[in-house]
């Protein structure tokens, strides 16, 4: 793993914690970072920020920053994949319009509109990358991290022969928030504690901190457990620590408003289905058709439509920071550096060194091979092991049913939005609107139609293979 292409580099601040993660392993020192970005300014953050963390660090990195592909792939070993075609303007529109229909979205990122055109705007992307792929670095692996993440990989599934894994840090983080609130439960957190601490402005130093106390409850060296569905939504089959089975705390928290309130949409769903699951609540919402479709609704689950919105405003600030302080001298990272929840640099150390390492990955189903009630060609969330043989995925067996048919109807969406795009077909994306749980539950077929052809219009741009 010597040589690491980084697709859409001027995501700087994810950016950041993936480059310090590798450098700082041992055996990934020494390597070739390949930044490429089509926007030269964010492309220069991002080599400022790499030359920062390789001195920091003392990665002992050659640093290449290029606006061509191809060059980046050129004998890569391994290319990471975090573009987002179109970017915050494109982003912008995936909300309004659908807003304007009525139909709500929180991120709208991986299902409803927003996340089927984000999709059809990727997907040729990323197949381009794949294209170069196979003529300049045919054995390489592909890592994708960008959304809709079941809707690339599947893409890459059926078109093309790409070595491939989806990454996301939703499994990892959920697992970490679920165990904070057993520790809160644990720890005597009072009801009034939590009314308090909502009542705070979002962006309060003392809400932030209280935030962080909370959360560090979920550190526990002990933790263990089995999730596996697919992006987005993977049940935690198991969930223990020290051998105990935490779940027997979570149904207890099922009876404990204050801190059902902590995360609502998941807690309520799991109540029903018996299995908490990834990702967010806010994200959730999106996935399923109880919870955005009135105002009533969203108030009841303390929803926040749009809120991606101004989190990639806040990004943007963060970015805007970042450059300010490298222009200023200032080193992108500190020591000791402390590794992120990222996947990332543990799979490439595994790969180069042998040393398994488990994790949630992203990847095909296999005829059903992995997930047997689930459908075989489709993109599951499931534990994989990486090491010197590669990534090798773990077979699950049956999901539980109920979790499995929630499962079957984002997978639906899924399909058939990637027929579309692959076929150019805008009838196949107009049915995956039409089966999308969230925006079936607010608008009639008519709407739907009037909704896509809006975006379609709205997206010509970049939707050429549409027109």
């Amino acid at each position: 793993m010597k040589r690491i292409a980084l697709i859409g580099a001027g995501s700087v601040v994810f950016g950041k914690n993936v480059m310090a993660d590798v450098l700082w392993h041992d055996a990934l020192k020494g390597c070739e970072l390949r930044l490429m970005d089509i926007n030269e300014e964010r492309l220069d953050t991002a080599r400022r920020t790499a030359e920062s963390v390789n001195r920091v660090l003392k990665g002992g990195a050659k640093i290449v920053a290029t606006t061509d592909r191809k060059r980046a792939v050129d004998g890569a070993d391994v290319v990471i994949c975090t573009i987002n075609v179109g970017g915050y303007e494109a982003t912008k529109v995936d909300h309004a319009i659908p807003r304007r229909f009525g139909v709500q979205q929180t991120v709208g990122d991986t299902m409803g509109p927003g996340g089927v055109f984000r999709a059809a705007r990727n997907i040729p992307e990323v197949l381009r990358i794949c294209d170069d792929m196979a003529l300049y670095c045919p054995d390489a692996l592909l890592i994708n991290y960008s959304n809709p993440m079941a809707m690339h990989c599947l893409a890459i599934e059926r078109s093309r022969r790409t070595f491939h894994v989806g990454l996301c840090h939703g499994v990892q983080n959920t697992a970490m928030t679920l165990r904070a609130i057993v520790g809160m439960k644990k720890a005597g957190v009072t009801a009034a504690a939590v009314d308090t601490h909502f009542k705070r402005r979002r962006d309060t130093k003392e809400r932030v901190r209280e935030w962080l106390e909370w959360m560090a409850m979920g550190e526990d060296s002990d933790l263990s457990y089995l999730c596996a569905g697919i992006n987005h939504m993977a049940f935690f089959l198991k969930f223990s620590s020290g051998g105990r089975d935490l779940y027997e705390d979570i149904r207890e928290i099922l009876e404990m408003p204050h801190l059902r309130r902590l995360d609502p949409v998941r807690f309520d769903l799991c109540e029903r289905l018996g299995y908490f699951m990834t990702e967010t609540s806010g994200h959730t919402s999106e996935y399923v058709p109880y919870y955005l479709r009135s105002k009533a609704g969203i108030e009841e689950m303390a929803l926040r439509p749009g809120s991606y919105l101004q989190a990639c405003r806040q990004q943007d600030k963060w970015y805007h920071s970042l450059r300010n302080e490298l222009l200023a001298g200032k080193e992108a990272v500190e020591t000791p550096y402390t590794p992120s929840v990222e996947h990332v640099s543990r799979i490439l150390n595994a790969m180069a060194t042998g040393e398994p390492y488990v994790f949630n990955g992203n990847v095909h189903n296999a005829g059903g091979a992995l997930i047997s009630n689930l459908p075989g060609d489709a993109c599951v969330e499931v534990p994989c092991t990486a090491d010197r043989n590669g990534i090798t995925p773990h077979h699950i067996g049956e999901l539980p049913p109920a979790c499995a048919a929630m499962i079957g109807t984002n997978i639906n969406v899924q399909d058939l939005a990637v027929r579309g795009i692959l076929e150019g077909d805008r009838e196949y994306i107009k049915q995956a609107l039409l089966l999308d749980p969230n925006t079936a539950s607010t608008l009639a077929p008519r709407k739907i139609w009037a909704m896509a052809d809006a975006m379609f219009e709205a997206h010509k741009e970049w939707l050429p293979q549409f027109q």
